[in-house]
């Protein structure tokens, strides 16, 4: 009888120690996002920062990680991907509204595997991307991960590198300006990223932080022609400053939408006056995840599908409390 009831005592312990790890995980489910060929994108609400995830059959891409790992860890979590495998992840260039938060991708209380991490490898004095440049190298030693310079995504020496994730969609990752450029700072290095979804049926130009040089560099280099720059979505260079934003950038890509990463309280004015009056001028209506939250994306990746955009909150081409008029020299003739 002692043994019974002993035995009882344990299974009940067992049981609420079951219990518990489930009732603290206990949230909205991951969101389910459509089989390929369908594309996912999801501008994440990382604050003044940039971070955008995409899903396309079994391949699941990050670019970007906005500013804080504790933010991007709640993102990641929301999304289930603890114990999954990133294909690959993009940081654009060396700020920390941008790199910041890829550290929870190594955190190993989520079992994350990275397959590729894409940088341009800019010299940086920042502790921060140090300790992340020794967690994907590390990486590199134990897990196989591809480390690649974004200056050579091919590692063939080829401006433009293009990858195939699982549902057909297509990644063409295109090498920024060279560092040894006069007056080319970390933004103007940032690596561009287009999304071309299956069929064509979809396509978004992501810039990073990219200025006004290298915008003029994007024509210049070619790719315009190869692989084209015009796109149905555009994410805002820069989180919507003027310098990142011109009437021949906007004529080249030639979107049907605008979405924009930034914090609601920022001190850079952002979105700057001028940049939404040329978006206005455009006939561009935008969204913004200060104002709207994470910004989803999705195509359905056939011919003739027309891509979708839901909120968290609604509303378009709205203002934001940080947004004011720049001063910026290369901004007041717009």
């Amino acid at each position: 009888m002692l043994v019974r009831r002993t035995l009882a005592i344990v299974l009940v312990v067992v049981a609420v120690a079951c219990a518990i790890p489930i009732l603290r995980r206990a949230h909205t489910p991951p969101p389910v996002d459509d089989p390929a060929p369908a594309v996912t994108v999801r501008v994440l609400d990382v604050g003044q920062g940039d971070a955008t995830y995409v899903h396309n059959g079994a391949s699941r891409v990050l670019i970007d990680g906005g500013p804080d790992p504790v933010r991007l860890g709640e993102l990641l979590d929301s999304l289930g991907l603890d114990g999954s495998t990133l294909d690959a992840v993009i940081l654009s260039h060396a700020h920390a509204d941008h790199y910041g938060g890829l550290a929870a991708l190594f955190d190993s209380r989520r079992h994350i595997r990275v397959r590729m991490f894409i940088e341009n490898e800019d010299a940086s004095p920042s502790p921060a991307l140090h300790a992340l440049r020794d967690s994907v190298l590390a990486r590199t030693e134990h897990d196989g991960l591809d480390y690649r310079d974004g200056d050579d995504p091919c590692d063939n020496g080829t401006a433009t590198c293009t990858f195939t994730l699982a549902g057909g969609a297509r990644l063409e990752v295109l090498r920024p300006p060279d560092a040894e450029g006069a007056g080319v700072g970390a933004n103007d290095r940032s690596v561009v990223v287009k999304l071309v979804a299956p069929d064509s049926a979809f396509s978004m130009w992501l810039a990073g932080d990219a200025e006004h040089a290298e915008i003029a560099d994007a024509e210049r280099a070619g790719y315009a022609r190869d692989p084209g720059m015009r796109v149905d979505v555009l994410k805002a260079d820069h989180h919507g400053s003027c310098n990142g934003v011109t009437a021949r950038y906007l004529d080249l890509t030639k979107p049907s939408l605008l979405v924009v990463s930034l914090g609601a309280v920022n001190d850079y004015g952002h979105m700057h006056e001028q940049a939404k009056a040329l978006y206005r001028r455009a006939g561009l209506p935008w969204y913004r995840t200060d104002q709207n939250g994470t910004i989803t994306l999705r195509s359905p990746g056939t011919a003739g599908g027309k891509y979708s955009v839901s909120v968290e909150r609604p509303g378009t081409d709205l203002n934001g409390p940080s947004d004011r008029r720049a001063n910026q020299r290369n901004c007041k003739g717009m």
